[in-house]
């Protein structure tokens, strides 16, 4: 049986941030992540949207985002190519858009975050989207209504996740953390903190910690100090096992890829005016439907987060659904932008949001068991992950408070599921 002081169940980008960090500041000690894939950030990870964002409507939120894409620009600065673009978030409003705005906004007035509020006309003139939609037979069915503005967001953009991964990964792997890919953890090893040496140890009544891993193959590996699961969709179904909650479910997420081929098209994705790369921003449309430009395809990825309807379930190997696209992302984007009516998905994939129910992050120790939980990311753990995983690693050294990038001093209790300080997050894509 191999022993290390650490080990980490899931190499996505929140256990790679949370490896890197507990190698930095507990230096010299033996860390090991394991996971079920073939290497680093190849399960929901590679299948995000990838972009980023600093705002929110919690606090929280902001200050986890804030921090993270602020270390992100950093590492590309200092000359690792994350492909990291500020093309910015543009939220198209229609009233009942506008106010759940609101809060978000106000947020960001306090804290000083920087957007800019566009007319409908400039909207129509850069971008070529509808704006007047209402008393047409499609915003009729669709329930769309005018936009009556839009929110642009300038610090916020795209990135690719697999770079970004590889940048964690080649860190830690530097600083000595070994790494078990293709190796599928199956259940924990639980042990008595007082062994009384009695078969059948621990029993309900005794103080017991989470002291292990099992995995498929029957091979084990011990912890002296701490296990920190953060297998995103996975988490629940590994610790439900062994009565622990994560409060986090999985549901499946999609992206659709389709092309800009014509004219109209193409004047869409290379929108002039509103960032410095010529290219249109990461678009919202009041129906929550999104845009991501991807000018190198000459493309754009489309999604929407369905909720009541979709179930919270697991798929080992999700698969995207293209009638998904025909008959909800299609309609809810051609009713505002019809130069992509018609035009089908040229390629598309599946992965899992990693929910919790107030759409926080959960980073915690389960009930003083030397088990540490960091799940919940609710669909912006690339975008929050560096924060995420400085809190992980503080957590599991037993530290209250932990400074993130930019200066901000978290309290590791925050998001703690017995001590939790958040708000409600309203603003999910």
């Amino acid at each position: 049986m191999s022993e290390y002081d650490y080990i980490i169940v899931g190499a996505g980008i929140i256990g790679l941030t949370t490896a890197y960090y507990l190698s930095k500041w507990d230096k010299g000690s033996r860390i090991l992540v394991v996971d079920k894939g073939p290497g680093p950030a190849s399960g929901d990870t590679s299948k995000s949207a990838a972009a980023f964002r600093v705002f929110f409507t919690s606090r929280i939120n902001m200050y986890l985002a804030r921090s993270s894409v602020s270390f992100y620009e950093e590492i590309q600065r200092n000359g690792f190519d994350l492909s990291l673009r500020r093309v910015g978030y543009l939220f198209m409003a229609d009233k009942r858009k506008m106010e759940e705005l609101k809060p978000g906004l106000e947020l960001a007035d306090k804290l000083g975050l920087e957007y800019k509020v566009i007319e409908p006309a400039e909207l129509k003139e850069k971008l070529g989207v509808r704006v007047e939609v209402e008393g047409t037979e499609e915003a009729e069915i669709l329930d769309a209504k005018d936009i009556v503005a839009g929110i642009l967001i300038p610090q916020a953009g795209t990135l690719m996740p697999d770079k970004l991964a590889t940048y964690y990964y080649e860190k830690t792997r530097e600083a000595g953390v070994q790494y078990e890919f293709d190796t599928k953890v199956t259940g924990f090893i639980l042990e008595p903190r007082k062994p009384i040496g009695i078969e059948g140890e621990p029993f309900p009544w005794q103080d017991k910690r989470v002291s292990g891993i099992i995995t498929e193959n029957g091979r084990e590996f011990k912890a002296r100090k701490k296990v920190i699961v953060a297998a995103g969709a996975w988490t629940p179904y590994l610790l439900e096992p062994i009565g622990v909650d994560s409060f986090s479910r999985p549901k499946k997420r999609q992206i659709f890829v389709v092309k800009a081929e014509t004219d109209e098209q193409r004047r869409v994705l290379f929108a002039k005016g509103l960032n410095e790369f010529g290219v249109a921003p990461m678009m919202i449309l009041p129906n929550m439907a999104y845009m991501r430009p991807a000018p190198e395809e000459v493309s754009f990825w489309t999604g929407y987060s369905d909720d009541i309807g979709r179930p919270y379930t697991l798929e080992e190997e999700p698969v995207p659904e293209e009638r998904f696209y025909t008959y909800t992302i299609h309609p809810l984007i051609s009713v505002y932008f019809p130069q992509f009516e018609g035009v089908k998905p040229s390629s598309m994939w599946a992965g899992h949001y990693d929910l919790s129910p107030d759409k926080q992050p959960v980073v915690c120790e389960a009930d003083s068991s030397d088990l540490v939980i960091a799940a919940g990311t609710s669909g912006s753990g690339i975008l929050k992950a560096d924060a995420i995983g400085r809190i992980a690693a503080a957590v599991a050294l037993g530290w209250d408070t932990v400074e993130l990038y930019d200066g901000t001093v978290f309290h590791t209790k925050w998001l703690s599921y017995r001590e939790r300080q958040v708000d409600k997050e309203y603003l999910v894509i």
